[in-house]
């Protein structure tokens, strides 16, 4: 559900205001438009792609409903900013990270990445805390 959810987000235009709502009905605060514009990358955003197919499928890296909505969210706007297609989001991004679940080692490898990146989000003004 999450990753057909992220890949309904990404198909949004970016100029949308900036919280976001999670699978569980949460809504954190993202980065503003500006900071996810100068951050954006193809090594950036498959790193928060990473995240959201490690946090939601390898155990012991489980992310909280508010972590989820700032990681999806921030990426989907990325791929807004860097002008990447639904497609190619789900082929270049999405697919690669979904097959690297099958690799060995690849949850030790990437499971500790997430909090680190988290707080590079939030050092950005994105927050993991409930809206309203």
């Amino acid at each position: 559900m999450r990753r057909i959810l992220a890949l309904c987000l990404a198909a949004l235009p970016p100029s949308l205001p900036s919280p976001a709502l999670a699978d569980g009905g949460v809504t954190v605060k993202l980065p503003d438009a500006g900071q996810i514009a100068a951050a954006a990358s193809p090594d950036f955003l498959m790193a928060l792609v990473m995240a959201n197919v490690a946090g939601t499928n390898c155990s012991g890296y489980a992310l909280s409903d508010g972590e989820w909505a700032l990681v999806t969210g921030t990426a989907d706007r990325m791929a807004g900013a860097l002008k990447i297609g639904t497609s190619a989001y789900d082929e270049d991004y999405y697919g690669p990270a979904f097959a690297a679940l099958d690799q060995p080692g690849t949850c030790d490898s990437e499971g500790p990445k997430i909090a680190p990146l988290i707080q590079r989000l939030k050092g950005m003004g994105g927050s993991t805390e409930p809206i309203g």
